[in-house]
């Protein structure tokens, strides 16, 4: 989206919409889904991990890469972003988790 359909005034909506709405929000159901239904076992808790790099590189791979392509110069990643999606995706896990064991003592 950011590279085929926003043009340079376009950025600030693509980075609230994107960014701070729609893949915090999908980060956080996802993860909900896979600790309600329990999928991937005790490996599942490492989703946390791939959903931080993921949080990581979407801003990366989208304005880091634009102001590199500006610059003429490497930047590097901002691992701040990384413990923030671990952080939503841990979230998720814990709240399906726990709806998942409040239904099996509802049994």
């Amino acid at each position: 989206m950011f590279w085929f359909f926003t043009r340079g005034s376009d950025a600030l909506g693509y980075w609230f919409m994107f960014l701070l709405v729609l893949l915090p929000v999908t980060t956080f159901i996802l993860s909900l889904l896979v600790g309600k239904n329990d999928l991937g076992g005790r490996r599942k808790w490492l989703i946390c991990i791939a959903f931080g790099i993921m949080y990581m590189l979407a801003e990366y791979a989208t304005f880091r890469a634009a102001n590199m392509a500006v610059l003429g110069r490497f930047l590097p990643p901002s691992f701040g972003m990384l413990p923030a999606g671990a952080v939503l995706s841990l979230l998720g896990l814990g709240i399906g988790s726990g709806l998942r064991r409040l239904a099996a003592r509802r049994k």
